[in-house]
């Protein structure tokens, strides 16, 4: 790999003029930068490429607004790529390993309606979130309700909070017509 350093020929200039410097000019500047203050520091970005089959690394010099914009995407380019890690990519007309099926092939025989489920998921998500600001005891109706324990949701609404059961009941009734209103609304 080689290394080339674009340096400003007169740091101090009006109008910045780059050149190629020496690794001993690099090794100074390098120097002079530990023991600078951010103000007389000087910025660089680093760049690779390939040139006639050889990789080629340029440091370049930059001012510090274009040094920050650099460190920031390269910052966010190197945590997506980390995160792209964590993920395998398929392709959907790869075959699936031990059949004779293809991905695509399941894929267009799926009732799944990828929309509709984000649609549904934002929804409970919405409704969670206005039952949480509404009172204490929406979530427990609507999780006991999910669960299919709607017949037994009074008692266990009158155990938990310690109410009669006829409070549970008109709880659970401003319960429903609160959810019903909200997906009328939604």
């Amino acid at each position: 790999m080689k290394n080339t350093y674009l340096i400003y020929k007169d740091p101090k200039a009006e109008k910045k003029e780059l050149i190629v410097a020496t690794p001993k000019q690099w090794d100074e500047i390098m120097k002079t930068n530990r023991g600078a203050t951010q103000e007389e520091r000087r910025y660089f970005t680093c760049d690779c490429f390939e040139d006639c089959g050889e990789l080629d690394r340029m440091y370049i010099e930059v001012e510090k607004p274009g040094f920050d914009k650099w460190h920031s995407q390269n910052v966010m380019r190197e945590r997506n790529r980390k995160l792209g890690e964590q993920y395998a990519f398929v392709s959907t007309s790869q075959e699936i390993p031990g059949t004779d099926l293809v991905y695509e092939d399941i894929i267009a025989d799926s009732s799944c309606n990828v929309e509709e489920e984000a649609e549904e998921k934002s929804e409970m998500a919405a409704l969670r979130e206005r039952l949480t600001s509404w009172k204490s005891y929406g979530v427990v109706f609507l999780d006991l309700y999910l669960k299919g324990q709607k017949g037994n949701a009074t008692a266990i609404i009158s155990k938990k909070y310690g109410v009669t059961i006829r409070t549970a009941q008109r709880w659970k009734e401003s319960f429903e017509s609160f959810v019903e209103d909200f997906l009328k609304k939604f």
